[in-house]
């Protein structure tokens, strides 16, 4: 007769990640799939996960605390190269004057710097929207207001292991 043993979350969460980690390791680089990640909190765990292909613009779209003038910044992930801002979109040229950018005359500047990690901190998060594949995630309310959130791009599992989430 067989018997069963319980598994603790914690066991079924390291099963996956070694199960990840050898399937990983034998799909060619190209096969990779990568996630976005934003993290928070005291921990800096995972709050939202969501798969992306490299080179699929991604974008951060809030209001200027200093302006009071609606923003969009988006970016893109190149394995080689990270996460890249690729274009940012304003009505006001006090926005792009903070950000040492000459638009063009139709309030866009498009551009090619690497930022890495995106460090975000707002007093509430209101009107943050991080918009990913089509898909819109609010900012507002994934950590008290004043805490830092952070957005990253890589070969991480969360997006692999049923953590994908608030769409």
């Amino acid at each position: 007769m067989s018997r069963l043993v319980p598994v603790t979350p914690g066991a079924a969460r390291v099963a996956r990640l070694l199960l990840l980690a050898a399937v990983l390791s034998v799909l060619p680089s190209g096969a990779r799939g990568f996630c976005l990640t934003v993290t928070g909190g005291n921990q800096e765990s995972v709050i939202a996960a969501v798969p992306v292909k490299a080179g699929t613009p991604f974008s951060l779209t809030f209001v200027n605390s200093i302006y009071g003038e609606p923003v969009k910044e988006t970016y893109v992930y190149e394995p080689s190269e990270g996460i890249l801002s690729i274009r940012v979109e304003s009505p006001s040229a006090g926005v792009f004057e903070y950000y040492g950018l000459e638009p063009d005359g139709t309030g866009v500047a498009a551009l090619r710097r690497r930022v890495g990690p995106i460090r975000v901190r707002s007093h509430d998060y209101t009107g943050h929207i991080l918009t990913v594949g089509g898909k819109e995630i609010s900012l507002k309310g994934l950590v008290p207001g004043g805490e830092p959130l952070t957005i990253k791009v890589g070969e991480d599992g969360a997006c692999f292991l049923g953590q994908s989430l608030r769409p």
